[in-house]
């Protein structure tokens, strides 16, 4: 015979025998067929169309080695599983694909009304059997021996899969073979019809390729195992993977770890958000920043112009009383002017009634930063930094610190190209560096300062938003958690503050805080701790609604999952219920 013909080879299987016809150019050349041990017709309809593609190349092995040969089969789940790799498919089709490694074939799908040669070699075959089945059962049962699963626990998965209604069905199918379209198949295995050509039945037990299929009843217990350690969504996700599987079982993973109030409560702190700097003011002395530091156990006062960057410095000795401070501060003004806004942060001195009187007396405005947010008045938080350096170098030295600040004062800004003392006096102060008289003449220079500083300030903007990420903007009555002491304690949004990304919380106690938004993580578990018992019994309720049931929380409500960029999440149409 020419072997470059083109050459076919049909086969089928039937419930008790195999058939297989050899062609060329459309024309049967060789017959065979056989019937089916005992073990072999308990195989899942899939297995037996594999051992028949098995049973037709080795029949004809002398035509068909070293050719590429075309097989038709009425079985299109093979078509998908001869293109995977060989590790993704079951048991005992992998063991099969192996012994068609040495034959180049490509499997085709025909329907069955058009094979029916093959279709009849495998209702009337030949009472002859083969003992090859026994390699094939050995690599079974080496894989249900090397399950990371004791015999019990493999015992109770068969006793709930027999007791499984959709399990039970989904059994009768994969024997049986499955329909040539999904709504064919019956509503309640119609969530696993997208795996149909890697599940298969051992030994009592469905396995998706080489992954323990849970019934129902065991879905909640496996569910208590994957999270055990208190891993994260992907860690869980990953361990179940390994050997686990149901419809829905990643998104069942997520409302788990949501719900579990001990890996809510310890997260790893938020990322930080792009930076969301002040406006640059239009004149000096127009906003000012204050804050309170102590160094060498003696407190002190700083002010800090956040156009010129020009700091005051008053030592308070021990005395931190609210109207200490506003004797200091009213020196300040009285020296260079009363600002149009002052920053502060939401200590004892700066939010006590009596500066509140001294604020509204003197009219300026007062703005106080979120609580534990010091870079909401970072040019403060700045100063701070830089005069405890110079203090500490001082002291070390025995130098005198208004000297180091008056240097510091004289010294020009990058990008800025005047000090300080120019931005804010309109002159140059004299030093101890010898100079000109000239050059201590007074000289405007706040014609471009504020472009400068704006420009200044971009650049600072890029560098600092580089790998931040925005966080969702929170509205009234979210649930969220709030990080305190360590921790991430449940909270519930009451209302939104004036000031950007900085919002009022309650707690379940009934205390309110106002919090920056890097210190508020949205959740959308359950805050009432005492549901969480009830919120693990809703795991697997439903065998077709694949996800756990959400628990109706008694004192926050609970808002709609959603992505980073605020778009509600909804399940895919594959586990929405038809």
């Amino acid at each position: 015979m020419n072997r470059f013909n083109f050459w076919r080879l049909s086969v089928d299987a039937s419930k008790s025998g195999l058939g297989a016809v050899l062609l060329q150019e459309g024309k049967p050349v060789a017959y065979a067929s056989r019937s089916l041990t005992e073990t072999e017709q308990r195989y899942a309809q899939i297995e037996k169309e594999m051992l028949a593609i098995v049973f037709g190349a080795e029949c004809f092995h002398q035509y068909v080695y070293g050719r590429e040969v075309i097989v038709e089969s009425d079985h299109k789940p093979l078509e998908v599983i001869m293109k995977k790799p060989l590790s993704s498919a079951p048991a005992r089709i992998q063991r099969l694909l192996m012994r068609l490694q040495k034959y180049q074939v490509q499997v085709q799908y025909k329907p069955g009304s058009e094979m029916y040669i093959a279709d009849t070699l495998s209702r009337a075959y030949l009472p002859v059997t083969s003992s090859s089945d026994n390699d094939i059962e050995d690599q079974v049962h080496m894989v249900i021996s090397n399950l990371p699963v004791t015999s019990a626990k493999l015992e109770e998965f068969r006793k709930e899969t027999r007791n499984d209604v959709t399990l039970t069905k989904l059994t009768e199918t994969v024997l049986d073979g499955w329909s040539e379209a999904r709504n064919q198949a019956a509503t309640e295995i119609q969530a696993y019809w997208n795996y149909r050509e890697q599940i298969s039945v051992v030994d009592g037990v469905l396995f998706k390729g080489e992954q323990l299929i849970v019934p129902v009843a065991l879905r909640a217990e496996m569910l208590k195992r994957i999270h055990e350690g208190h891993l994260g969504i992907e860690s869980c996700r990953c361990r179940a993977r390994e050997v686990l599987f149901w419809p829905g079982m990643s998104q069942s993973i997520t409302e788990m770890v949501n719900c579990c109030d001990v890996g809510s409560t310890h997260q790893k702190r938020q990322n930080k958000e792009p930076l969301h700097p002040h406006s640059v003011p239009e004149r000096p002395w127009q906003k000012i920043g204050v804050d309170l530091f102590t160094f060498d156990q003696q407190e002190y006062l700083l002010l800090v112009d956040y156009y010129s960057k020009f700091i005051e410095v008053e030592w308070l000795k021990s005395d931190m009383r609210s109207a200490t401070v506003i004797t200091h501060l009213k020196s300040q003004f009285a020296r260079h002017g009363i600002p149009e806004t002052v920053i502060s942060d939401n200590g004892p001195q700066f939010s006590s009634r009596e500066f509140q009187d001294f604020a509204k007396e003197w009219e300026f405005c007062h703005n106080t930063t979120s609580p534990h947010h010091a870079q909401s008045n970072g040019m403060a938080e700045r100063g701070v930094q830089t005069v405890k350096l110079l203090l500490k170098k001082a002291k070390a030295e025995g130098n005198d610190l208004y000297l180091s600040l008056m240097n510091l004062r004289s010294t020009p800004l990058e990008d800025i190209g005047a000090s300080p003392a120019q931005l804010l006096m309109g002159r140059r102060i004299r030093t101890r560096l010898p100079t000109t008289s000239q050059r201590l003449q007074p000289q405007m220079v706040t014609k471009t300062v504020q472009q400068l500083l704006e420009t200044r300030q971009q650049k600072q903007r890029e560098y600092f938003n580089q790998g931040t990420r925005a966080l969702q903007q929170l509205q009234v009555g979210d649930t969220v958690r709030m990080w305190q002491q360590g921790v991430w304690n449940p909270a519930k949004v009451t209302g939104l503050s004036e000031h950007p990304r900085s919002y009022v919380v309650q707690m379940p106690d009934g205390q309110t805080y106002r919090r920056n938004r890097k210190f508020l993580r949205q959740s959308r578990d359950n805050q009432n701790v005492t549901q969480q018992t009830e919120c693990d019994k809703t795991q697997g309720q439903s065998e077709m609604d694949m996800q756990s049931t959400n628990v109706t929380p008694t004192e926050f409500p609970s808002s709609p999952p959603k992505t980073a960029s605020g778009c509600i999440v909804s399940k895919p149409r594959r586990l929405i219920e038809e």
